[in-house]
C-alpha cells in the first residue's frame, strides 16, 4: 500500500517547498523599504530646519543661517543624492523579482539598518566637520549599505531565473559601488586630510563599467 505522498510534507517539506513556503513577495520588502528610506532622508533635512530658530536666538541673519552652517548643507546634500543614488540601485535589484528568500529579506534589514543609521553621523558632520573619526565612521556605513546590497544582487543573480533575476549589468554596477566605497574607505582611513574626495570615486564607477563593457567582447547569447 503506497503511503500517502502529502504526509511526508508535514513532517518535513521538501528544500523547494520549503523555500516557497517562507519566500515573500518582493513588493512587500520593496514598499517596505521604500518607507524606510523615505523617513532616512526625512530625517536627515530636519537638523537644517532647526537651525533657523537657533539662528534667530543668536542674532544671525538670514544671510548667516547659510553661510555659518555649511557643512551642515553640504553633508545634507551629499547624503541625500548617495541615499537617492542607492536607493534607484536598489530597485533595479529587485525590479524583475517576484518573491524573495527569507535570507534575502535578512540581509535587506541589514541594508535598511545602514539607511537609518546614516543620519547619525551625517549629523556628527554638521557639528565636529571633516574630523578624521566622522568621516571613517560616515564612509563606513555607506560601505556597509553597499556590501549588504551587493550580497542581495549576487544571491538574487545566482538563484533566479534569466527572467526575474537582475541582469549581470545592474551585478556589475552593485559590485563597481561596492569597489569604490572600499577604496574610499581605504583612503579616508590612510589620508583623513582628503576630506570629502575620495567619495568622488562614486562618479566615475558607472562611466569606468561602460568603457570595460565596450572593451571587454561578450558571447553571444546561447553560447556556452
Amino acid at each position: 500500500m503506497h503511503a500517502n505522498p502529502r504526509a511526508r510534507y508535514h513532517d518535513g517539506d521538501t528544500t523547494a517547498e520549503a523555500a516557497v513556503r517562507s519566500s515573500l513577495p518582493a513588493h512587500r520588502l520593496t514598499y517596505f523599504s521604500d518607507a524606510v528610506v523615505a523617513i532616512a532622508i526625512t530625517l536627515l533635512a530636519i537638523p537644517l530646519v532647526d537651525l533657523v530658530p537657533d539662528a534667530m536666538e543668536d542674532g544671525d541673519s538670514a544671510a548667516e543661517v547659510v553661510t555659518h552652517h555649511m557643512a551642515s548643507i553640504s553633508s545634507f546634500l551629499l547624503s541625500f543624492v548617495v541615499i537617492w543614488r542607492i536607493w534607484t540601485v536598489h530597485h533595479e535589484v529587485f525590479a524583475r523579482t517576484e518573491k524573495v528568500s527569507r535570507r534575502i529579506a535578512q540581509i535587506n534589514v541589514l541594508w535598511l539598518m545602514c539607511i537609518v543609521v546614516l543620519p547619525f553621523p551625517v549629523e556628527m558632520i554638521s557639528t565636529y566637520g571633516d574630523e578624521p573619526f566622522v568621516l571613517a565612521l560616515y564612509v563606513a556605513v555607506l560601505f556597509a549599505s553597499s556590501v549588504t546590497l551587493a550580497a542581495m544582487a549576487l544571491s538574487l543573480h545566482r538563484t533566479g531565473t534569466r527572467q526575474t533575476a537582475p541582469s549581470r549589468e545592474v551585478v556589475e554596477q552593485v559590485m563597481g559601488n561596492a569597489a569604490c566605497l572600499a577604496v574610499a574607505l581605504l583612503l579616508v582611513l590612510a589620508a583623513p586630510g582628503l576630506g570629502f574626495w575620495p567619495l568622488a570615486l562614486l562618479l566615475v564607477d558607472g562611466p569606468a563599467l561602460a568603457l570595460v563593457r565596450r572593451l571587454t567582447p561578450r558571447k553571444p547569447a546561447g553560447e556556452a
